[in-house]
């Protein structure tokens, strides 16, 4: 991967075909050198065998969109905090979550000729969505929407590795570029104000100019004359997704801080490691795959699960990629994800999201001067690159830079108050009422039902499961109890789960698609998840995160997994030479939280 400027959603581009070889895709719209392309398959190998996937009609598609509106909290009353339950997982899961997606797949969620939110009957057979629905990611933790990636392959031209030039300090080239925060204030913390992502603001000019020539090259005059006017307080990183909210913004920030203060501890003791850029990079990279499974995978999944999945080298994983390559020898090209994991069972993360946050002292709880009580969730995605908030400045004000204490586990962590909890919400099948209206989509719609239809997150992930031909959840369930991955039987009748949501219960019951008995996988995963409680994935959630990460990792051989890397042989020390084994210790090691 390389620079990757995109959206979640909208449409794909058109492009001519090419050779079906793992290479770096060629820029398309407004992305720039797009990163190695990769397969999406089956968990589940396509069968003729209805019982096994939704009915397919066009009243199916209808009773999805019901079920969607269904999931959709309804705001208690305005500027009021969620009615949803809260879990005892802190709120950086959830973030942490959607960087982590970031780093395993790209345009997944665009309107192309596969797959379609907008006209998702009749879907595309499952043979055309395994041989055409490509990943625009390298699906690998190796931090290149940090790092950039190696800007070599089809397409790379000398403006995209100028880009990717500025990703580094113009003068202490071993170090990462990071952006200055500008009043007005307060700083939440007594940390230094170079907390911000880097913006083409602040770049030199040779960065800029490459940059529009770039999209220039592969834009309309309307969306370049767009792309050109935000350009300033577009932030400069491997993939702008991770400035579409400020917390993911603030938790990439982390990783940029991380690696230069790694150069600085490696100058300042005597480690035997050159404080240069591969040594703060190699350690970077080691601390946080570590942290992906025992702090972030190990923090939503069933422990126990992940430790089967790691004891057994994710062998499911691997068997899966074997039978998937067995099926499409002649237009594979490798790497590839299971559609149920991307599709729907890692979609789990959007129960967790909160309508509002204790975000610092000046938007959240303080002993006075609070701008606000609680940072709503659409001011979040406000102070972003493009989200309109920081259009004057071009950069982000002092006041609104994270206070990571309120977002990894420290008390309250309830709202007796009246305030947000400093937890996640439960993973359950409600979503808070900001996901159906979605502030940064579906505004280029005229049509009003479409329009709505792109603002709803919960109607769009089920439509696309429907487009894409996913199995049902009991399918799945079925299929992994009898390879051996889980050890659980199939809920046989979902609706039981709902006793205390009637309506819910009685439209999953009496659905002419028949969802208590052939459940949408998504909802499932859900639903299994606030069966047991809502603090965890159940155990079929579990092992499709579980087995997808760990087998990501174990398939690059310099992984911390692969290598058997933990914190303690790292020449990385906490100041009082503990390891950095936590998160909440990266962000004090990397000085974004104190």
């Amino acid at each position: 991967m390389t620079i990757l400027f995109q959206s979640h959603s909208g449409r794909e581009k058109e492009k001519g075909a090419g050779p079906s070889a793992a290479l770096a895709a060629p820029p398309t719209g407004t992305d720039i050198a797009v990163d190695e392309q990769a397969d999406f398959g089956y968990f589940v190998p396509p069968l003729d065998a209805p019982e096994n996937y939704l009915p397919l009609s066009a009243a199916t598609v209808g009773e999805l969109d019901t079920l969607g509106d269904l999931m959709i909290e309804a705001a208690a009353a305005p500027n009021t905090e969620d009615s949803g339950p809260d879990s005892t997982m802190p709120p950086v899961l959830t973030y942490w979550g959607q960087f982590l997606d970031h780093e395993l797949t790209a345009r997944t969620d665009r309107e192309s000729e596969i797959t379609s939110v907008k006209e998702p009957h009749p879907p595309a057979v499952s043979s055309t969505v395994e041989s055409k629905f490509r990943n625009a990611r390298s699906p690998r933790f190796d931090l290149d929407s940090v790092y950039g990636g190696s800007p070599i392959g089809p397409g790379i031209t000398a403006d995209t590795v100028t880009v990717i030039s500025g990703l580094r300090h113009p003068t202490l080239v071993n170090k990462m570029r990071i952006g200055t925060a500008v009043d007005p204030g307060p700083l939440p913390d007594g940390l230094d104000e170079h907390r911000d992502l880097p913006r083409y603001v602040q770049v030199q000019a040779a960065v800029r100019d490459a940059a529009l020539r770039a999209a220039q090259a592969s834009l309309p005059p309307p969306e370049f004359a767009k792309f050109s006017a935000g350009l300033p307080q577009r932030a400069l990183i491997g993939d702008t997704r991770n400035d579409e909210n400020l917390v993911v913004a603030q938790f990439h920030l982390s990783f940029l801080r991380f690696h230069n203060k790694s150069i600085d501890f490696l100058a300042s003791h005597n480690t035997g490691w050159i404080p240069d850029f591969s040594s703060a990079q190699a350690l970077t990279r080691l601390h946080y795959q570590w942290l992906i499974v025992e702090g972030y995978v190990k923090g939503v999944c069933d422990p126990a699960v992940v430790d089967r999945v790691v004891q057994d080298r994710a062998s499911h994983f691997f068997k899966f990629r074997a039978e998937f390559d067995a099926r499409r020898p002649g237009s594979r090209l490798g790497n590839a994800l299971p559609l149920e994991f991307s599709v729907a069972g890692y979609r789990f993360g959007h129960s967790m999201v909160r309508a509002f946050y204790d975000y610092n002292k000046n938007f959240g709880r303080s002993s006075g001067g609070a701008f606000l009580d609680k940072a709503p969730l659409n001011l979040l995605f406000g102070f972003t690159g493009g989200g309109g908030n920081i259009d004057g400045p071009k950069k982000l004000p002092k006041n609104w830079v994270m206070d990571w204490t309120r977002f990894v586990g420290v008390a309250p962590h309830d709202s007796a108050d009246g305030l947000p909890a400093r937890v996640a919400r439960k993973i359950d099948t409600a979503l808070a009422p900001p996901l159906g209206e979605m502030v940064k989509e579906g505004n280029d719609e005229t049509d009003g039902q479409l329009k709505a239809l792109f603002k709803s997150l919960a109607r769009r992930n089920l439509r696309r499961g429907y487009n894409l031909r996913l199995p049902t959840g009991q399918a799945l369930h079925k299929h992994l109890k009898q390879t051996g991955a889980v050890e659980s039987d199939p809920i046989t009748d979902l609706s039981a789960i709902f006793n205390s949501k009637p309506q819910l219960r009685d439209f999953v019951k009496n659905s002419q698609s028949k969802f208590f008995e052939r459940t949408p996988l998504w909802f499932y995963i859900l639903a299994e998840a606030e069966k047991g409680g809502g603090n965890k994935l159940g155990e079929v959630g579990s092992f499709l995160v579980a087995s997808t990460f760990v087998g990501v990792l174990l398939a690059d051989p310099d992984s911390a997994l692969s290598r058997g890397f933990d914190p303690t042989q790292s020449p990385l020390r906490m100041g009082d030479s503990s390891p950095i084994d936590s998160i909440a210790k990266w962000m004090r090691f990397a000085s974004v939280m104190e």
